[in-house]
């Protein structure tokens, strides 16, 4: 047996995939269900053509994403075929399925207008919104702190009437898709864009959009279910009950194949069939499996292993990325509120970051960026947390720190960066420096937003500085 393991390198970002092939599953079928299949020769699906890493349509006009591996599977389970009904937008997708051209929408929540036209089943994956801004934006947790700012949404996507109804009187603008609308967050004409995470991810990464990130997670949630024909009510229920059966490893298999990794086997069996034969085979086959399913679990928890270390540390630098830092916050709180232990944040910027970029390109402006990152892991104390906030920003938190233990961090790290020779001919790296200290009974955020705006002094003051606030 030939084994390879490839890691594509996205959390989130679809690259390469096949749908996922599973036992055949037949289901547990009513007189009447049966009897509706029996009379139809396939089914008809609309669905988003440009809504990657979930659903799409290719440039040859083949059904990909998340949902075609689902959709497939039902297929086999159902035993009719899934037959795409080709559109150029969701909008139109919507107009299929109301006009009867469609049988399906391959994703839909069930909202008040369309009720008049659609039935959806139980959700069978959900995903929780999140923001996409420019990247010196602090971490949100709640639209409630940006109330007054302007978003972007998918025009007719169902998560508008979901954020609408939860924060009444937001300013919400519609855009055709979700590249159009980042493209409004990073030419300033909209705050933050609304989407999921995943989609959020491959949608920056497949149009180049590198100037964004994801500055915050929602608690509103996204639950993907299947639209039905209000007329075909006993579609509805064959839907369900393959979506019951649809087990959780199948869900996972399906999911890691487009938003993890891919394991790739060949096996050829035809010694073992050559020589052995009777009860022996049957033996020797049932070890052979058990060797094969202990060696791919070990495989899978070291996957599984990369995968969280993926989740919580930035891609260039290795350091812990945004979403590390914030639970690192949370810990320091908890240490604070149990033991009154003061810690510090210190925020860094590397000083015209901007003019590395432009005078030697994108790829130096990377490694300068990584060398600081080493430059911090190898130099910080032990204790100390430091990781990528954002662009050519840092972010350090100390615990068992005050403003002038955090100061002297701080100096330490800018003395460092400013002697170090980074190659760059006549142009000399420096970083400017906000430090400050937790006050009790504040916001994590008030805090951050406090060394934030000494960063921002130490800029006013020339960089290559250090201001305490």
């Amino acid at each position: 047996m030939k084994l390879s393991l490839r890691f594509l390198l996205l959390l989130c970002v679809y690259i390469s995939v096949q749908a996922p092939s599973f036992a055949q599953q037949t289901l547990n079928l009513t007189v009447s269900e049966q009897a509706f299949l029996d009379k139809i020769d396939e089914i008809h699906l609309c669905t988003d053509p440009d809504w990657m890493p979930y659903e799409g349509i290719d440039k040859s006009g083949h059904y990909t994403g998340i949902m075609s591996s689902f959709h497939q599977l039902w297929s086999s389970m159902i035993g009719k075929p899934v037959v795409l009904v080709e559109t150029v937008s969701w909008d139109q997708s919507l107009e299929f399925i109301q006009q009867k051209k469609c049988d399906v929408l391959s994703s839909a929540q069930d909202i008040p207008e369309r009720r008049d036209y659609l039935t959806v089943t139980k959700p069978y994956i959900t995903y929780s919104l999140a923001l996409a801004t420019h990247p010196d934006i602090p971490f949100i947790i709640n639209l409630s702190q940006v109330k007054d700012k302007k978003f972007v949404m998918v025009r007719d996507y169902a998560a508008i009437k979901l954020i609408r109804d939860n924060y009444p009187g937001l300013n919400i603008i519609e855009a055709g898709s979700a590249v159009e609308g980042l493209k409004l967050v990073e030419r300033g004409m909209a705050f933050a864009f609304i989407d999921t995470v995943p989609s959020i991810n491959y949608q920056m990464l497949a149009h180049g959009i590198s100037h964004l990130k994801i500055s915050g997670v929602l608690n509103e949630q996204y639950n993907m279910s299947v639209g039905i024909r209000k007329d075909l009510p006993l579609l509805l229920s064959i839907y369900n009950e393959a979506i019951n059966a649809t087990s959780e490893a199948q869900r996972q298999q399906i999911l890691n194949n487009w938003l993890s990794v891919k394991l790739e086997y060949d096996a050829d069996y035809s010694l073992l069939w050559k020589l052995l034969a009777g009860l022996f085979i049957i033996l020797l086959l049932s070890l052979y499996r058990y060797r094969v399913v202990h060696r791919h679990n070990r495989e899978l928890k070291a996957v599984n292993k990369k995968l969280v270390y993926m989740s919580q540390n930035d891609q260039l630098t290795g350091l812990p990325n945004r979403y590390y830092l914030h639970e690192a916050f949370q810990e320091a709180l908890q240490t604070y509120h149990r033991y009154q232990h003061q810690f510090s944040v210190i925020i860094m910027d590397i000083d015209h970051f901007k003019k590395v970029n432009d005078t030697y390109g994108h790829v130096i402006g990377d490694q300068v960026i990584k060398k600081i990152a080493d430059m911090l892991s190898e130099n910080l104390r032990d204790t100390d947390i430091v990781g990528r906030w954002g662009g050519e920003e840092f972010l350090i938190v100390c615990p068992e720190t005050n403003n002038h233990g955090a100061k002297a961090v701080a100096e330490h790290m800018r003395r460092l960066i400013e002697d170090t020779d980074f190659g760059l001919d006549d142009l000399q790296v420096t970083a400017s420096f906000g430090v400050t200290e937790y006050n009790e009974d504040e916001a994590v955020d008030d805090c951050i937003k406090r060394a934030d705006m000494a960063l921002y002094r130490a800029k006013e003051l020339g960089r290559n500085t250090t201001i305490v606030f």
